[in-house]
């Protein structure tokens, strides 16, 4: 288990470092086109390797699985995207995570499963440190909210199935690799629909920003850490990763600081603290966090 929350460990942190791409992106292109260009780039440089292996067109049901899996990707990205526009960042931090508390949530309720005080502890905790790290204030809850909320649920439902299917998925690499190009289809038309055309100029200087933001979000973060998520979670329980991605956000504060200078105070270093020791505990308290399943008599 050690390594593999290693592994997922180490795309929290690509993904961190994903909020400093993103920023770079936002000075030429809004965040709808942002995300669009981001996996238009995964997607069309994963074709080569796609068309190479050719062997999706022979598993069984991978395509379906891929596009089911990139539909709740897609959804996690969008609802956050949107709700950005009318709540606050702090907010959005704490609704995003909660997907933390609907995974265990909702295997509960499909499969009777039970989890133990412990497990419990070491999310609460989790979630407290993140409501320290985001200066959280609930209060005047509002339409933005409602959607970040859907982009938990979302991303809680991205998780699980990733723990689902990837028991059963003979090549990781090509199954994200699948997904990428499919949320590339949607992500596109999505920001036509919002934004409309756009200039690609800022993408002809391979020096600026935007290109290295791009290039971060597309290669990095999408082709390697989402394909890094379907590795370890072959021996990852879905609730203990969701635990684990956590993460993503003190190495978020840690790039901020050191990439824009921007400064934590003492409560959201107490917070970042709080998360880190809880995934710390993973390895201790993780591995009999679940009661066994009833057998019916």
């Amino acid at each position: 288990m050690t390594f593999n929350i290693i592994l997922l460990t180490f795309s929290a942190a690509i993904w961190g470092f994903g909020f400093i791409g993103a920023r770079w992106t936002f000075g030429s292109f809004d965040p709808y086109w942002s995300t669009a260009l981001r996996f238009l780039l995964a997607g069309f440089l994963g074709l080569p390797f796609l068309f190479y292996k050719k062997s999706f067109w022979r598993q069984k049901n991978i395509l379906l699985k891929a596009m089911t899996s990139s539909i709740f990707l897609f959804g996690t990205l969008i609802f956050q995207t949107v709700g950005l526009q009318s709540t606050t960042v702090a907010k959005s931090g704490f609704i995003t995570t909660l997907y933390s508390l609907f995974i265990p949530l909702f295997l509960m309720a499909a499969t009777g499963k039970r989890y133990r005080p412990t497990f419990w502890l070491l999310v609460f905790m989790a979630l407290l440190g993140m409501g320290l790290m985001c200066n959280l204030e609930l209060k005047d809850l509002n339409r933005g909210d409602l959607l970040t909320l859907l982009c938990a649920i979302f991303a809680a439902f991205h998780i699980m199935y990733i723990g689902k299917v990837a028991s059963v998925i003979d090549s990781p690499i090509e199954f994200n690799f699948l997904q990428n190009f499919f949320v590339a289809i949607y992500s596109t038309l999505f920001a036509f629909f919002m934004s409309g055309q756009i200039s690609l100029a800022p993408v002809l200087d391979i020096h600026s920003e935007a290109v290295k933001g791009l290039v971060f979000l597309g290669v990095v973060s999408s082709m390697i850490a989402f394909s890094i998520q379907v590795v370890a979670q072959k021996k990852i329980p879905s609730h203990i990763a969701g635990l684990i991605f956590l993460m993503e956000s003190p190495f978020a504060a840690l790039f901020g600081y050191l990439v824009f200078n921007e400064v934590l105070n003492f409560m959201n270093i107490f917070g970042a603290g709080m998360i880190i020791l809880s995934v710390l505990l993973v390895p201790v308290l993780g591995r009999a966090v679940t009661t066994p399943e009833r057998v019916p008599k």
